[in-house]
């Protein structure tokens, strides 16, 4: 019998060797919590300063004027120009508006309400021309004394619109 394989041999003579470690990690590629660390470091500041640079005081109206300055783009196009106006007040009426009470505001109270939020339409000729407009097949007006009652408007909103009244 072979003494190397004898189960009471000298552990000292058996021909093992001794345990060998696996290397050091590399640095490179980091695990995947790092990468996640790493967007979150880069992501949440970036977020925060977008969330302020929005809710920063006269946000909406620095959009609605460039949107108001796209428009003139649409001066020899009466009947666009008209309904893109139209949507542009709408939209900018309804902002500070989360219930959407004014939604569907027509005639007289429509105009009363672009009145609350600021002046700038108090001409009557330029106020029928909001309520006719944007529903007159050729409409004939003065283009660009209707961009400059949006833009007078516009500059006339509060940096903090006011929250809608519940009666209105």
């Amino acid at each position: 019998m072979d003494p190397t394989l004898s189960p009471l041999a000298d552990p000292a003579s058996l021909p093992l060797r001794d345990i060998h470690l696996p290397p050091a990690p590399a640095w490179w590629p980091p695990a995947p919590g790092w990468w996640v660390l790493a967007a979150l470091a880069v992501g949440l500041p970036l977020a925060v300063l977008a969330w302020r640079h929005l809710r920063r005081p006269g946000a909406l109206r620095r959009a609605a004027l460039a949107e108001c300055s796209a428009l003139r783009q649409h001066l020899d196009d009466p009947p666009r120009l008209a309904a893109e106006v139209s949507l542009l007040l709408r939209r900018v009426s309804l902002a500070p508006d989360p219930g959407r009470q004014h939604a569907a505001l027509t005639g007289e109270a429509w105009l009363l309400r672009l009145r609350q939020l600021a002046p700038g339409f108090e001409d009557p000729a330029l106020a029928s021309l909001l309520l006719t407009a944007p529903y007159a097949a050729q409409p004939r007006y003065d283009c660009a004394a209707l961009l400059a009652a949006l833009e007078r408007w516009l500059r006339a909103l509060p940096a903090r619109p006011p929250r809608p009244a519940a009666d209105v």
